[in-house]
C-alpha cells in the first residue's frame, strides 16, 4: 500500500489511488516540492503551439505552479508527430532538469518561471501509449499524479486543472475559480473563445462551428437541460472528490472531455465561469476522430461554407424541453409514466408528438424511465434517477433522431433569427464575426446558474 493510501485508507480518492491510478501518479512520491495549483497539458505533436501554452500560464495566487505535461503518441503515430514530438522534448531539455523523477517512463522535473514544469515523455520507443488509446490516457495520467500531490497535501488548491497544447490562458486563469466552492461542484468550465488565423476559409469555418457551439448551448438551457454546456477539455478544472467518484479521464481516443463532462453532471453540478476567455486556437487538425480541428477540416474549402451552413431547427429544442418537462412530472407524481405523457400537445399541428415518442422509444429512453421509477425515492431522488438516465449522450441522440425523422435542420442564418433563445431575432444578417461574438455574450450570461442535474426547487422553476 502506497503512503498516500496508509495515509487515507479509508477514503475514496485514496482508494482510486490504490486501485484505478495511472503508474506515474505514484512517481509524484519521487520528487520534492509542494505547490498552490497544477495543470496538465497532453503534448502530442505540438511544437510552438505548446511553448505558446506554457508561456501564458499565470502566476498562481497560492504560490508555485506545478505544469504537467505529458507527451505522448503512439506506435502507429504518424512520422511527423514523431518528429514534433522530438523537437519539443528537446527545447524543454534545454532547461537544466531539477531533478530526474524516472527513467521508465521518463519523467523529468524542470524549472518554469511560474514554478516547475514535470514532463512525462510516453512518446519514445518502449513508452508509446497502447493502440487505440491516447488523448484521455494522457489526460488520465497528468490527472492522476495531480491527484496524487493533492491527497498527499501537497497541492494547496482544491481543483485539478486540465488544458490542451494550443491555447492561450488568461492572467486571471487560477483566481477565477477562488470562489467556487469546491466541495459542492463537481466541476467548472472556464469560458472560451477562438483565435481565428489571417486565411478567409479557415477563419470563417472557425466562426460557423463556434456559433453552432454556443447555438447548441443556449438550446439546450432554454430546453431545461442539465447538460447544458461546452464539454472542452481545454478549459476544465474538476475537484478530486468528483474526479476520483467518476473514475478519472477515460482512456479513449476522442471525446474523452464529453465522456467525463457528462458523469460528472451526474454526481454534482458544474460551474461556468464568466471570467477572462480561454483562447483555443482555430486551425486544421487530424489528431483525434471527433475534435474542433476535425470539424473546421470538413468545412475549409467548401464553396459557400456559411450559405450551406445548418443548424439543428429550434423546434427540435421545444420538443426536447416538452420530454424535460415529462421527467419533471414523473418525479411529482412518485413515478407514473403514462399521464405525463399524455399530456404532450398531441392535437397541436406545430408538436410532432408522434416523431418524439417514436424518437424515444427507439433510443430505449422509456425503458431508462422504468428502471428509474422502479426503487422508492423522493421526489428529488427520482428527477436526479431520471436525468442521470437521460444523460448527455442521449440528448445529443435525441435531437440528431428527431432532425432524422422529420424536423430537418435548417440554414443558420435562420435557425438563428427563429430560435426564442438566441436573441438575435431579425439581426442575423450581420457579418459572422458580429453574430458569434453576440452569441458569446448571450452564453456568457448563462454563468450565473451552475449546470448539473436540478434540484427539486430548479425544476418547478
Amino acid at each position: 500500500m502506497s503512503a498516500v493510501s496508509s495515509q487515507l485508507s479509508m477514503d475514496p480518492i485514496a482508494g482510486y489511488l490504490e486501485k484505478h491510478a495511472e503508474p506515474e501518479a505514484m512517481l509524484a512520491e519521487a520528487f520534492e516540492g509542494s505547490f498552490g495549483h497544477a495543470i496538465e497539458v497532453p503534448a502530442y505533436g505540438e511544437t510552438d503551439s505548446l511553448f505558446e501554452t506554457l508561456a501564458s500560464v499565470p502566476e498562481g495566487p497560492q504560490g508555485d505552479v506545478l505544469i504537467v505535461v505529458v507527451l505522448n503518441a503512439r506506435g502507429d503515430s504518424p512520422d511527423e508527430v514523431h518528429e514534433a514530438n522530438r523537437v519539443a522534448r528537446e527545447r524543454i531539455a534545454a532547461v537544466a532538469p531539477v531533478s530526474v523523477v524516472s527513467k521508465t517512463p521518463d519523467i523529468r522535473l524542470f524549472r518554469h518561471p511560474r514554478g516547475r514544469l514535470l514532463l512525462i515523455d510516453r512518446a519514445l520507443p518502449g513508452d508509446y501509449l497502447p493502440a487505440g488509446q491516447g488523448i484521455g490516457l494522457a489526460r488520465k495520467i497528468g490527472c492522476d499524479l495531480m491527484l496524487c500531490l493533492q491527497a498527499g497535501g501537497r497541492l494547496a488548491s482544491p481543483w485539478i486543472h486540465a488544458t490542451d497544447a494550443d491555447v492561450r490562458l488568461p492572467n486571471d486563469y487560477f483566481g477565477q475559480i477562488g470562489a467556487v466552492d469546491s466541495k459542492a461542484t463537481s466541476a467548472a468550465l472556464y469560458f472560451f473563445e477562438h483565435r481565428f488565423p489571417e486565411e478567409e476559409d479557415l477563419a470563417e469555418a472557425g466562426r460557423l462551428y463556434e456559433i453552432s457551439l454556443r447555438y447548441g448551448t443556449l438550446g439546450l438551457a432554454w430546453a431545461g437541460s442539465p447538460y447544458a454546456y461546452e464539454s472542452l477539455g481545454s478549459c476544465l478544472a474538476v475537484t478530486p472528490w468528483a474526479y476520483a467518484a467518476v473514475g478519472g479521464f477515460p482512456r479513449r481516443n476522442s471525446i474523452e472531455d464529453f465522456t467525463i463532462a457528462n458523469d460528472l453532471a451526474k454526481i454534482g453540478s458544474i460551474e461556468r465561469l464568466a471570467g477572462s476567455s480561454i483562447e483555443l486556437e482555430g486551425r486544421i487538425s487530424t489528431r483525434v476522430p471527433i475534435s474542433t480541428g476535425q470539424t473546421l477540416s470538413k468545412l475549409v474549402g467548401k464553396r459557400g461554407a456559411a450559405a450551406g451552413f445548418e443548424l439543428h431547427h429550434p423546434i427540435v429544442f421545444a420538443h426536447l424541453a416538452a420530454w424535460l418537462r415529462v421527467l419533471g412530472a414523473i418525479a411529482r407524481r412518485g413515478g407514473d409514466l403514462e399521464a405525463p405523457l399524455q399530456q404532450l400537445p398531441h392535437a397541436n399541428p406545430f408538436f410532432r408528438a408522434d416523431l418524439l415518442e417514436e424518437a424515444l422509444g427507439q433510443m430505449g429512453a422509456f425503458e431508462k424511465v422504468r428502471e428509474a421509477i422502479a426503487e422508492p425515492g423522493d421526489e428529488e431522488t427520482i428527477l436526479r434517477r431520471l436525468h442521470a438516465g437521460f444523460d448527455a449522450f442521449a440528448t445529443r441522440r435525441l435531437l440528431d433522431e428527431l432532425r432524422d425523422a422529420g424536423l430537418p435542420s435548417i440554414g443558420f442564418r435562420e435557425a438563428l433569427s427563429e430560435a426564442p433563445f438566441t436573441g438575435l431575432a431579425a439581426s442575423t444578417e450581420d457579418d459572422l464575426e458580429t453574430l458569434r461574438l453576440f452569441l458569446a455574450e448571450e452564453e456568457k450570461g448563462l454563468s450565473v446558474v451552475p449546470a448539473g442535474i436540478p434540484s427539486v426547487e430548479l425544476d418547478r422553476a
